[in-house]
């Protein structure tokens, strides 16, 4: 059996590089329509850094030993008999949702990643047939996607946390052009989201952050075309927005924080009538948070949740990427091989002048 390194995590929480079989085609799910991919570069997501050396009290962990990792782009090494979408050679991301049942309610209606059947991590293939963080995975054929010529590889580990900003955007929140906007949280993917919004004509954008994310994560998101930038232990978040909307407040919230604080800021900042979607705590596997409720009442303020994406949102993110109107590049920041993965967390947890790491297994 030939063998290889990859990054497991256990469902006890802990994550190890060691060695593992390299998967075959025909010993898997999704036979006959199976793929065998080489991974190039592995983005690593927030949800992976929690679930590493962080306080591990509530973070959902694994559910099986499995190789993680699922910002994935791969060039197609071998394809089962069955299939005909992809050929090797050529490059590809991963969609993520890759089991859901067919039949319930939401996969009637495409929403495949809230399948009522089965729970989020049972139905993601970096949980349960393996992920990125390795040589080699196998993917269903239907759930590959060939990349545009003029993304880089590297970059293109962007392409799944763009889909999901697609999903947060258009198909949670339905963003029309012209209507304001706030982002809670300057991250890669806060930034992802404002381009989105900037893609679609919404306006004006807002992005929040801290002190340490002002000289680099916050300039980042100005030239990226965000309108405002607030340090919010320098300044008034609810007395900016007011100003800037004549007393109003901003149309939508985005929270992508995954912290307490937020989720009270939004509903304070958003306008009557206005949407929130609170999305930040996902990847930690939720937080609990104070809710005034008088606010969401009285307001009549819709509140949203979101995970993952559907095929729209990366048909959608393929054809902004290969236009341009959205830029992956300037947000990949560090590159590490496998054998530092150690160094890679540390950076992604802890910099802030980080915004995305790739690992290159």
């Amino acid at each position: 059996m030939e063998m290889m390194k990859g990054l497991v995590a256990y469902p006890n929480g802990d994550i190890m590089l060691e060695e593992v079989p390299v998967p075959e085609l025909g010993n898997n799910p999704y036979a006959p329509h199976d793929v065998l991919c080489e991974v190039v570069y592995c983005g690593i997501c927030g949800s992976d850094i929690h679930k590493w050396k962080a306080d591990k009290k509530g973070v959902k962990t694994s559910p099986k030993k499995v190789v993680v990792g699922h910002e994935i782009v791969s060039v197609v090494k071998e394809v089962g008999p069955a299939v005909t979408r992809v050929k090797p050679g050529d490059r590809v991301v991963h969609e993520i949702v890759t089991f859901y049942c067919g039949h319930c309610p939401n996969c009637l209606e495409g929403k495949f990643n809230i399948c009522n059947t089965i729970s989020p991590m049972e139905g993601r293939a970096h949980f349960m047939t393996g992920g990125g963080f390795a040589k080699y995975t196998v993917w269903p054929e239907w759930q590959l996607h060939v990349l545009p010529d003029n993304i880089t590889d590297v970059e293109a580990v962007l392409v799944e946390p763009t889909a999901g900003s697609i999903h947060s955007v258009i198909s949670r929140m339905g963003i029309k052009a012209g209507e304001s906007v706030a982002i809670l949280g300057p991250g890669a993917r806060g930034i992802l989201m404002a381009q989105v919004c900037q893609a679609i004509g919404a306006g004006p954008i807002f992005m929040t952050g801290l002190e340490r994310d002002e000289a680099f994560r916050l300039e980042m998101a100005k030239t990226m075309g965000v309108d405002t930038v607030i340090n919010v232990e320098k300044e008034d978040l609810r007395k900016i927005i007011l100003e800037k909307t004549n007393g109003i407040g901003v149309d939508n919230v985005l929270e992508n924080t995954g912290s307490v604080e937020p989720i009270e800021e939004s509903l304070d900042i958003v306008r009557k009538g206005g949407k929130v979607l609170w999305a930040g705590g996902g990847i930690r596997g939720g937080i609990v948070a104070p809710v005034d409720t008088y606010k969401i009442i009285v307001k009549e303020i819709t509140v949203y949740g979101e995970i993952s994406q559907i095929p729209y949102d990366w048909h959608t993110a393929l054809h902004l990427l290969g236009t341009g109107a959205v830029q992956l590049k300037p947000l990949v920041t560090h590159v590490f091989d496998l054998d530092d993965w150690e160094a890679g967390f540390d950076l992604a947890a802890t910099c802030s002048e980080c915004l995305r790491v790739a690992i290159k297994p």
